[in-house]
């Protein structure tokens, strides 16, 4: 990476956090200097350098500044022009870019809906070395999307980007496997990519083993070793692999039963995010001395 271009990476992640920094004080767009090296550059000034650094051909600039407006980061949000700062990265050659473009392609944000071209785009991004692409041009195939379903082709996309070591990339190919209706069905083999993608790093694997082990698909059940694996999907802040722990936790199923540790493991799963685990809503009452609303 040349100097120009490591410049402007450090440039994209300062606007990102001048911008953060901004809502924190009410919002304004030039409210104050960005922090570390930047001497005091204000988010007009870091986007003009973002956008010179795209015009000169800076294509990881580009799809980053594609980043920055699609997210409303110190700006206000554009889809449009995100979506077309992408098309010019990918076009330039950028991997990633074509994987964004391929994204906001598929589901219409900022450009017109073309699952066929989206599904384009991800081969373009996948050939060219984005692991994120070859997942989603996986998820594209086995959903028919932009073109015919095609499982065996999924799978092997899925697998390429699990071996160059994207996490995602394996549970998804362990999905293939496991999923009811797919032409590639083999529970047994799931087993082994979910264990690859959870041992990689992502909790949806973990999670994913240890549902097998919970309901013996592709292996014999237990629920000690399904604990083993929800444990480590937890572990990974995957919300419902804590909730499904805490389960067995107060069931005392695989685990010794705790139900202080039960409500523990639910409570962090409502914290990250899985819904099911949070209690629900106190019920409102209405003052007795007042008539109800109508």
């Amino acid at each position: 990476m040349t100097r120009h271009r490591r410049s402007l990476a450090v440039l994209s992640l300062a606007l990102i956090a001048l911008a953060g920094g901004c809502k924190r004080t009410g919002g304004r767009a030039e409210g104050g200097p960005a922090g570390g090296g930047d001497g005091g550059m204000t988010v007009s000034a870091a986007l003009a350098k973002l956008e010179a650094g795209c015009t000169g051909g800076d294509l990881e600039g580009c799809r980053n500044l594609g980043v920055i407006y699609a997210e409303g980061k110190g700006v206000a949000p554009d889809l449009a022009r995100a979506a077309g700062l992408y098309r010019q990265a990918c076009d330039g050659g950028n991997a990633a870019g074509c994987n964004n473009l391929g994204l906001v392609e598929l589901t219409g944000r900022g450009t017109t809906a073309d699952p066929t071209g989206a599904r384009a785009h991800f081969q373009r991004g996948c050939d060219a070395g984005s692991l994120l692409a070859c997942r989603n041009l996986g998820l594209a195939m086995a959903k028919g999307d932009g073109g015919a379903r095609d499982d065996v082709g999924a799978l092997a996309v899925f697998a390429k980007a699990c071996d160059a070591g994207l996490a995602l990339a394996c549970t998804s190919a362990g999905t293939m496997h496991a999923a009811p209706d797919t032409t590639v069905r083999d529970p047994a083999r799931s087993l082994g990519w979910y264990q690859r993608g959870c041992e990689a790093g992502d909790g949806g694997g973990c999670r994913q083993l240890g549902g097998a082990y919970l309901t013996g698909s592709g292996t014999t059940a237990g629920t000690a070793p399904a604990a083993l694996w929800l444990g480590k999907g937890c572990q990974l802040d995957d919300g419902p692999s804590c909730r499904l722990l805490a389960d067995l936790t107060a069931a005392g199923r695989g685990v010794p039963q705790d139900p202080a540790a039960a409500a523990a493991l639910a409570a962090r799963a409502c914290q990250l995010g899985d819904r099911a685990a949070c209690p629900p809503p106190a019920p409102t009452s209405i003052d007795a001395g007042a008539p109800p609303s109508p």
